[in-house]
């Protein structure tokens, strides 16, 4: 997240620091999740996937009660908003959405992406790539989405013989 805001042009210390804080603390919030629900391998039922979503306000709430972590936690509150206004907790939409939210989201989808999870295998970085790149404009900001990349394609190892200048045609 940091050396993404850096790509941006974001060098303020103080900046660079609730940026990284924000990204390290986004999901703080599953603490108050159930695990066989966080764990769950298969598909979520609707129930489940609102109580999911309810970690960005559990989250939230536990960091602004920390003095000095007050943006931090309106970061984490929304960094699962969406360009296009289709994300939560509260429809937010391009300028709306702080900075800091979209600088997490991107870097948030990208580790989600090249992770394993209970319900799939990781994908390579060059299919999470992909996908950023397919949903730069709807559900991530473009700029960040590009900067976001640059920086990827500057210090990823490759994931397989196609290596890293495979990352630069996808």
């Amino acid at each position: 997240c940091v050396a993404t805001a850096r790509e941006l042009g974001i060098t303020d210390p103080a900046a660079c620091r609730e940026v990284e804080l924000a990204g390290l603390l986004n999901d703080i919030g599953k603490i108050g999740i159930a695990d066989a629900i966080l764990s769950k391998p298969g598909r979520l039922t609707p129930e489940e996937f609102a109580i999911i979503k309810s970690h960005v306000g559990i989250g939230a709430r536990i960091l602004e009660k920390v003095e000095g972590l007050e943006q931090v936690a309106r970061a984490v509150l929304h960094h699962h908003e969406r360009i296009d206004g289709l994300g939560y907790p509260a429809g937010l939409s391009e300028s709306e959405i702080p900075i800091t939210s979209k600088l997490i989201s991107v870097s948030d989808i990208f580790d989600s992406l090249t992770s394993d999870r209970p319900y799939r295998k990781a994908l390579s970085n060059e299919a999470a790539v992909q996908t950023l790149k397919k949903s730069s404009g709807t559900q991530l900001d473009p700029d960040i989405v590009d900067a976001f990349l640059r920086v990827v394609l500057s210090n990823t190892e490759p994931t397989d013989t196609k290596g890293v200048e495979a990352l630069a045609d996808t």
